[in-house]
């Protein structure tokens, strides 16, 4: 009840920001005003800097078959609303629009975390109904209209300071991971460390982890190589990174609107995808340079890793809910 009431008093705070300074009408007679923020800044991510891209693709278009009906206002990042307050604050309509990931909104939809596992393109989860779904759980659970997935083809690796050989080998170890990959690394014997991600460096510079876990495509961004000396392969998990719009606002745009915002997104996931397989091309290239060693697990210890990293994930989303992580596990398991 406290940390309700907590949560309720920040975002309150945060509220005064925008009628004092920020807020704008959401929507006149004929305009429609996106306020919009994203879970990182365009500094610190590539997917933000993507976004931004998209955005302003977005603004464009509208612009040019719309004049004047549509407005998208990015207003920032965390600055603005703190990363983990950004899905409630669309919940309640204090933002219209937010790109954020996955698994910073598990607290109310568990089930997001199987999406970690899709071996599917976003066009294909489409075709296969996975958004429909999707959207059916975001009305109902977070008053929001899924309207597109950006992060795809990147996955999370563990990035070490020593090498590994074997699954083994990552007992004892302290790990620095996100909250989804807790139930893994615990798995695997090791220890994991949750930390902001601009603290990575430091504790990695003064050993107090051994290594962490991060996408091929952050890497260089965050500054991270100098601390870096091995990638583990495989992979595991894709960072599910998506565009939710409060549904009570997506309800009173105009048809015209909706169309265009839905067919321009989905042009941004296939942009998304064609930019990500490109970005990584390039990391992997410069981790080369920089003298970072990649250490693939044999066949057999592979095998072994990606499976205790998919039934750690499914494991914990089915004690939560079960019906809904069946489900979405089906639909995004290729036929």
């Amino acid at each position: 009840m406290l940390s309700k009431r907590l949560k309720a008093i920040s975002l309150a705070g945060i509220g005064i920001l925008f009628i004092l300074g920020l807020q704008v009408p959401s929507h006149a007679a004929d305009k429609f005003t996106v306020r919009t923020v994203s879970a990182w800044s365009r500094a610190a991510q590539f997917e933000s800097q993507q976004f931004v891209s998209f955005l302003e693709m977005i603004q464009k278009d509208a612009d040019q078959k719309y004049p004047g009906q549509l407005v998208i206002d990015y207003k920032g990042a965390g600055e603005v609303i703190p990363t983990a307050q950004q899905v409630e604050a669309l919940r309640s309509g204090l933002v219209d629009m937010i790109m954020t990931a996955a698994s910073y909104y598990t607290s109310i939809m568990p089930e997001m975390d199987v999406m970690s596992l899709t071996a599917m393109t976003p066009a294909e989860e489409r075709n296969a109904g996975v958004v429909d779904y999707l959207e059916t759980l975001h009305n109902k659970k977070a008053n929001a209209h899924y309207m597109a997935r950006l992060g795809s083809g990147d996955l999370f690796h563990v990035f070490m300071a020593k090498p590994i050989q074997k699954v083994d080998d990552f007992k004892g170890l302290k790990i620095r991971v996100s909250p989804t990959h807790i139930p893994f690394m615990k798995s695997l014997g090791a220890e994991p460390v949750v930390t902001p991600p601009a603290e990575i460096y430091t504790a990695m510079e003064r050993a107090v982890v051994s290594g962490y876990i991060q996408p091929v495509a952050s890497i260089r961004t965050m500054g991270l190589l100098p601390v870096t000396k091995h990638m583990v392969k495989p992979g595991f998990y894709q960072p599910i990174v998506l565009v939710l719009v409060n549904l009570d606002f997506w309800k009173k745009l105009p048809d015209n609107l909706k169309t265009l915002l839905t067919e321009n997104f989905k042009k941004s996931e296939n942009l998304a995808m064609q930019n990500i397989q490109t970005k990584i091309k390039t990391e992997l290239e410069e981790f080369q340079k920089a003298g970072v060693s990649t250490m693939q697990l044999s066949s057999d210890e592979a095998a072994k890793f990606s499976k205790m990293a998919d039934d750690a994930l499914m494991e914990v989303v089915l004690k939560k809910v079960p019906e809904e992580g069946k489900k979405l596990k089906a639909l995004i398991t290729k036929k």
